[in-house]
């Protein structure tokens, strides 16, 4: 089970949600206070992670962190970059806390094309095997 005990003298304990590896995380109930943020311009999207935490759905790691504890939750328009604790090891619907570390603009299913300014250039990629060239400026 990926969840670790952590100890605050200040709280309860919590169990702080850690892997290596992407979680499954179910649907789960959370307080709408539950939340907090690291910076205040991510208070307008909390919404959007409490949707997306009780809806349930996968945690990735982020690899940029390396602290196993820090995870990409999708929403509808942001991904979140969060922690998450857990209010029981066996019982992962019920979240205590979540920490908002990062809110980014999605960009799931975005496609970039660079150097093709009109629609007749770009082909949609029909033969993949083909070279990819660019314009000359």
């Amino acid at each position: 089970m990926p969840v670790v005990k952590k100890r605050n003298l200040q709280t309860e304990t919590r169990l702080l949600l850690e892997s290596d590896d992407p979680v499954e995380l179910p649907p789960a109930a959370i307080e709408d206070g539950a939340v907090i943020v690291q910076f205040e311009q991510f208070k307008p999207f909390i919404p959007e992670l409490l949707e997306a935490l009780r809806a349930g759905g996968i945690a990735e790691p982020v690899p940029v962190m390396m602290d196993g504890s820090t995870f990409a939750v999708h929403g509808e328009t942001r991904t979140f970059w969060v922690k998450i604790w857990h209010a029981a090891k066996s019982d992962m619907t019920r979240i205590e806390r979540a920490q908002v570390i990062s809110c980014l603009p999605s960009t799931r299913g975005v496609q970039v094309v660079v150097g093709a300014d009109d629609e007749d250039e770009y082909d949609e990629f029909e033969d993949e095997d083909d070279e990819v060239s660019f314009p000359e400026d």
